[in-house]
């Protein structure tokens, strides 16, 4: 399901409770912060740290990865693990969703 069919689900399911309103206003809302929840797969770089998923190119199983800052400059760098592990993530290729919200 598309972050845009999650967004109308829910306007449809919260729409009587709202009152006067624009709809497309309110699903645009919706659709931004379902971005945090519903991760969907984008071929953008991360640009904040965090936990991402990580599909590589021409590898169909995604694994999960830590973005966070290098040791030396604010440069984000990717946890690959050895023998390469941290490497700056403008230079990992494949597609990326995140980043993952910790549970509450």
């Amino acid at each position: 399901m598309s972050l845009q069919a999650h967004a109308e689900a829910l306007y449809q399911g919260i729409r009587s409770l709202l009152g006067q309103h624009d709809a497309s206003q309110v699903q645009a809302k919706l659709e931004r912060e379902l971005r945090h929840v519903v991760s969907t797969w984008t071929q953008a770089t991360p640009d904040c740290p965090g936990w991402y998923w990580f599909k590589p190119q021409g590898v169909s199983e995604p694994t999960l990865l830590l973005v966070s800052h290098g040791r030396i400059d604010t440069k984000l760098m990717a946890d690959l693990g050895p023998p390469n592990n941290l490497v700056d993530v403008q230079r990992v290729k494949g597609q990326w969703a995140g980043p993952l919200l910790p549970p509450t």
